[in-house]
């Protein structure tokens, strides 16, 4: 689940609030833990997403949280590999970045044309941008009644002010289950864009996002992407972390598979379904109010973990992303980038590891969780930083 601007779990205009390369050597994998309980086979209960609780669903990217980088910091990204799928390698990415502030929303217009998978629709344009990151990745994901998705565009080469992005829904709607089903992003990042798929949904009727970069002097369609849901006829209950639990470089990359076998049929089994990751907020975990100078700690009141979180890098609203399956039953995440402690390290009484943890969680089947991990970016005491991620 990958973003290079700062990250954010959530997001006003259709964002949503929530939550990566080989491991430390001599450390196993999550493999051998996978559980060998076979996955009840059998239509899933469309209902249970009704009663689940609500998660967040908008915030302010790192930067806006701050107000401004800074020189110890850099942009703070949990998402999925930007780049095209393949079969033999990680498929999904979570985004992170400032919610977009400028977007409109408006009830999609009678007769519109029908969305057409891959369509694009390049325009005469001497700086066409081209697009870097489009997520969900997959064009044909399957979802369940009640899920939320998250959709996000990201393009480059044209000039912001002359484009705007526009997503439109068929059978959904868009920042909330009853909210517009058009939503309109000005420049060339959307940001993180809410979709719900409807609840009851029967799976037959048209469930569709489609997403196209305008040129706003005339309105024309420079790049057109259409997603076509079907339903999950099941859920995964298993998500097993290929690689150790140590640390790694920044950016960690993690790779992940989806389970159990099911008991008929061959692999791939839940290739095309979709996983969201949400993002509970970050804590310093390592640092104890008396690891820091007593006329320091005093004077800003110091007395707690939380005190101490909130007084130097503030509360942690990351924006996640939607993941789909790749042909391999996987996905992967990329960890990237982290906050400025620097004044945190030089007042502590002596040096030692700085370590900032965040609660991700990822699940498939609405309200319930699928797999749930602890993202550490650790800044050690000669300035560099890692990552590690473990299950908790």
């Amino acid at each position: 689940m990958l973003r290079e601007p700062a990250k954010a779990e959530q997001h006003g205009v259709g964002g949503v609030a929530a939550r990566h390369d080989g491991a430390s050597p001599g450390k196993r994998t999550l493999t051998s833990e996978l559980s060998s309980q076979p996955l009840v086979d059998g239509p899933a209960d469309a209902e249970a997403s009704s009663t689940a609780a609500a998660r967040p669903t908008s915030g302010p990217g790192l930067l806006g949280l701050f107000g401004r980088s800074t020189a110890g910091a850099t942009p703070i990204s949990d998402r999925e590999p930007d780049g095209p799928r393949s079969t033999e390698a990680p498929t999904q990415a979570a985004t992170e970045g400032p919610a977009p502030q400028h977007a409109t929303t408006q009830g999609a217009p009678s007769g519109a044309e029908t969305p057409r998978p891959g369509a694009h629709a390049p325009g005469a344009l001497s700086d066409a941008p081209t697009a870097s990151y489009i997520v969900p990745f997959d064009r044909s994901p399957l979802a369940a009644p009640g899920e939320r998705i998250i959709c996000r565009a990201e393009f480059t080469g044209g000039t912001a002010t002359d484009y705007e992005i526009v997503y439109t829904a068929t059978g959904g709607h868009f920042t909330t289950a009853a909210g517009p089903t058009t939503v309109t992003i000005q420049g060339l990042a959307s940001g993180n864009v809410n979709f719900h798929v409807p609840t009851p949904w029967n799976g037959t009727d048209a469930v569709s996002i489609r997403m196209q970069l305008k040129k706003k002097s005339d309105g024309s369609a420079v790049q057109t992407e259409t997603w076509n849901f079907g339903k999950k006829a099941y859920y995964p209950t298993t998500m097993t972390q290929r690689e150790g639990t140590g640390e790694v470089d920044i950016p960690g990359r993690y790779t992940y598979d989806i389970g159990p076998a099911r008991p008929s049929g061959a692999a791939p089994f839940y290739e095309h379904q979709t996983i969201l990751e949400w993002f509970d907020s970050w804590t310093i975990s390592n640092i104890a109010p008396e690891d820091i100078r007593e006329a320091y700690r005093t004077t800003h009141g110091l007395t707690s973990t939380a005190a101490i979180t909130t007084h130097f890098i503030g509360a942690y609203a990351g924006n996640n992303g939607t993941f789909t399956v790749n042909g391999n039953d996987r996905v992967g995440d990329r960890h990237n980038g982290h906050p400025d402690v620097e004044n945190l390290a030089s007042n502590l009484t002596a040096p030692k590891d700085i370590e900032v943890a965040l609660p991700q969680t990822y699940e498939a089947q609405p309200g319930t969780a699928l797999a749930r991990f602890l993202v550490t970016r650790v800044r050690k005491t000669d300035g560099s930083w890692k990552v590690k991620k473990a299950p908790r």
